[in-house]
């Protein structure tokens, strides 16, 4: 039985020390608040208690509610482990044994993936049949749209889902996902450029807008786009790793405090590896709201312009 000091010690804990301790992160403070190094969307308050994981859309207060949400823990355990009770730290990734990743059933007709990722979000269908015949996309039995991401062997090792309906939407990644192999569209022949997303939704939106550019339905195969599930770069080694021809990062995460700090660390990171970096934001928050933005412009100019004719009587 744990007593009430020892919860409400928990719940005080300072989390910046907490997850220093925890997990080895290290926080530099800025604008007001404590930024990670490792993971540029992850901010603490001044409090040191109130935090918020910008890229994963989850917040809480306190050690407790990072525990509890991003790791799953029950109450009682990260109490345990935020007093000590047990060890302060969590297995290594080479002790754990590896999860399988499990896949959601597809559905048998994709009505909902092409209304929302076509109708609503306004991506190319050329794009979107490509990616459905390459396995990267299907609709799920619960009418998701699954972004997939396989490893060198053509395995599916990477899956993270996103509703169709709700505001928001729901979003997350299926149990067992492994982001080193998050969701990617390699161009068709090498090519030494490679676009940088914070989600799958950008980067089809990036691909989308480029052969609207050109007025060619295939150009967006000329290069290569990969989403990293967020502002972390865990994806980017094995995606280097298996493209050897890719000497060119163009970085296109969102146009948003966390999306500029995490460009700018990763920019300078891969200069020092030997690629050359650049940074293209978006006009707006991300690249599909400036799909959408131009798809309205675009309706707005077919609308006929309404005429005044004078009449003599």
């Amino acid at each position: 039985m744990i007593d009430e000091k020892t919860i409400e010690q928990a719940r005080n804990t300072d989390i910046v020390a907490f997850l220093e301790r925890w997990h080895g992160f290290t926080f530099v403070h800025r604008g007001g608040a404590y930024r990670c190094r490792q993971h540029p969307s992850l901010a603490v308050k001044n409090d040191r208690l109130s935090w918020f994981w910008h890229s994963r859309g989850i917040g809480g207060h306190g050690a407790i509610d990072y525990l509890m949400k991003m790791e799953h823990m029950p109450f009682r355990q990260a109490v345990e482990a935020i007093s000590g009770i047990t060890p302060p730290t969590v297995p290594s990734r080479q002790e754990e044994p590896p999860k399988a990743l499990i896949l959601p059933e597809k559905a048998g007709i994709s009505l909902r993936l092409y209304d929302y990722l076509c109708g609503r979000r306004g991506i190319d269908s050329g794009i979107v049949n490509t990616l459905i015949q390459k396995e990267k996309l299907y609709e799920d039995r619960r009418g998701n749209v699954v972004f997939v991401g396989h490893d060198e062997l053509g395995k599916a090792r990477f899956a993270s889902l996103r509703g169709t309906y709700g505001n928001p939407p729901f979003r997350g990644d299926c149990a067992g996902s492994d982001k080193r192999y998050s969701f990617n569209i390699a161009a068709c022949a090498p090519s030494k450029r490679l676009y940088i997303f914070e989600s799958p939704i950008d980067a089809m939106s990036h691909a989308s807008l480029e052969n609207a550019a050109v007025g060619d339905a295939g150009a967006w195969e000329r290069h290569n786009r990969l989403s990293l599930a967020g502002t972390s770069d865990t994806a980017l080694p094995f995606f280097l790793n298996q493209h050897p021809a890719v000497r060119e990062l163009v970085f296109c995460l969102d146009n948003d405090p966390a999306g500029r700090e995490a460009v700018a660390v990763m920019a300078r990171k891969y200069v020092e590896k030997g690629y050359h970096t650049s940074i293209i934001l978006p006009a707006g928050k991300d690249f599909n709201e400036d799909l959408r933005a131009r798809a309205k412009q675009i309706r707005a100019e077919k609308q006929p312009k309404s005429s005044h004719r004078d009449v003599t009587i």
